[in-house]
């Protein structure tokens, strides 16, 4: 730590200006006849001597100075500000559903037509879905998939008619597997074919959850029968008739349902997320951020006078503390050894500058841009008991990567006695945690590198 009487940069500014005034005003009182003095007349007082002086420490390594569990109102104009600011940017209401209740467009508490069941098959390990040309080329079949004519929504319940059923294709088959060079056929319902005990040529790929009646104990029933036409020409004397199980037929119908309404339901999502805010849910939502806002009602009718407002009431607690309210204990000092003591002389003021520099410190994943609040500084003057006699204003700063504080204020001859000792001190308040969603437990903290304390005293 240092004292001395000296000028920074811009203290040499003030103290040039000032030495500019007075010898302006020397010259036009001295000379100029419109100033002349009028006989029997005398000019009371001049100023007399000025000076600064400093205290200032540099710390390393830098002074950690942690968050003060004293909200005093600030969460609630935090919370306003991310509301305004990041919430609703993010998550405009035409991203949302208000009633009959709230919920995120598209998406199943919005209606039970978005509520789309598990994937059956997947391409990864189904190449019959992987295969699939719905008929023609994957660009017609994505074509199909996603062309949102097919789904109206005239009546608010969106229908898809035309799907492209690559899904099916993980379904099983009741065409039995013949051996090389011999033959099954289809007819009337049955499969005819020259071999017996044959299982299905395709039994289902592998599938991601359980379809009702699936797998099956029995394929088919089996019989013998003389009718073998359309076998080959000419025709073998005996043959067997294939018929499946009502157990597999079930199978395959329920495989076949379930696979074309998940098909159907995608593609109503889909057709549904394009329509959001006119250019598509994903050009203006951010699906967190609407989860935030479904969970928080207050946040739609909030607006950015709401939150001036809530953050002045917080800044005049802080700025008038009563005994006992919420924002009484906020500010903290910053660092004891760093006070400027001093006595009173008559007709003094004083102009007292306070200069930090420092970096947040937090913990968690998020952005030092996003952090929502402000670090907040203010010097008081305290006579030889500890009492305050001066409180200056608040200075605030975003709490936001690296910052640097520069604020000042000024002391009148009038709140301070001649001959008695005051101490300039430097207080902060940094709220300790944030109640907003995805700031909760960051253990918000500033390192200081430098702090400063100008003192510019005038004696008139």
């Amino acid at each position: 730590m240092s004292r001395d009487v000296r000028c920074g940069d811009f203290m040499k500014k003030i103290l040039l200006s000032i030495s500019c005034l007075l010898a302006v005003s020397f010259v036009l009182f001295t000379f100029s006849p419109i100033f002349a003095q009028v006989p029997g007349k005398s000019f009371k007082y001049l100023p007399k001597d000025e000076a600064i002086e400093s205290i200032n420490k540099e710390y390393n390594p830098p002074l950690r100075k942690s968050g003060i569990n004293c909200q005093a109102g600030f969460d609630e104009a935090s919370r306003c500000f991310y509301c305004v600011n990041t919430l609703r940017p993010k998550c405009p209401d035409c991203c949302l559903k208000f009633s009959p209740q709230r919920a995120i467009r598209c998406t199943p508490k919005d209606s039970n037509i978005y509520d789309c069941k598990s994937l059956a098959f997947s391409s990864t390990n189904c190449s019959a879905v992987a295969n699939c040309k719905c008929p023609g080329t994957a660009e017609e079949c994505n074509e199909i998939l996603y062309n949102c004519e097919d789904c109206p929504d005239t009546t608010g319940v969106m229908t898809c008619s035309n799907i492209p059923q690559c899904q099916q294709k993980g379904c099983p088959s009741t065409e039995p597997s013949a051996s090389l060079g011999r033959k099954c056929i289809s007819r009337n319902g049955e499969w005819i074919c020259e071999e017996n005990n044959l299982k299905p040529k395709f039994s289902g790929c592998t599938s991601n959850i359980n379809i009702a009646g699936c797998p099956v104990s029995a394929y088919y029933t089996i019989a013998p029968i003389t009718d073998c036409q359309g076998l080959s020409s000419p025709p073998p004397n005996d043959c067997y008739a294939y018929t499946p199980t009502p157990e597999y037929e079930d199978c395959i119908s329920n495989c076949s349902s379930y696979s074309d309404e998940w098909e159907k339901c995608t593609k109503r999502v889909y057709c549904c997320n394009k329509n959001v805010c006119g250019t598509g849910f994903e050009n203006n939502c951010e699906i967190e951020n609407c989860t935030e806002r479904v969970n928080w009602p207050e946040c739609d009718n909030l607006t950015l006078t709401n939150c001036i407002a809530l953050q002045q009431q917080a800044l005049d607690c802080l700025t008038n503390p009563s005994p006992g309210s919420a924002c009484s204990d906020c500010f903290a000092e910053i660092d004891s050894g760093l006070a400027y003591p001093f006595v009173a002389r008559s007709r003094e003021t004083f102009v007292i500058f306070w200069q930090i520099a420092a970096i947040t410190e937090f913990s968690g994943a998020v952005n030092p841009a996003d952090i929502p609040t402000y670090f907040f500084t203010m010097v008081k003057v305290v006579d030889s008991r500890g009492r305050e006699v001066h409180r200056s204003i608040i200075h605030q700063k975003s709490f936001q990567g690296s910052f640097s504080i520069f604020s000042a204020t000024s002391l009148d001859s009038s709140v301070v006695k001649q001959g008695e000792t005051y101490t300039v001190r430097l207080y902060y308040f940094l709220p300790q945690s944030l109640q907003i969603p995805g700031f909760q437990n960051l253990n918000l903290s500033a390192k200081i590198s430098k702090a400063e304390l100008i003192v510019m005293r005038t004696r008139e």
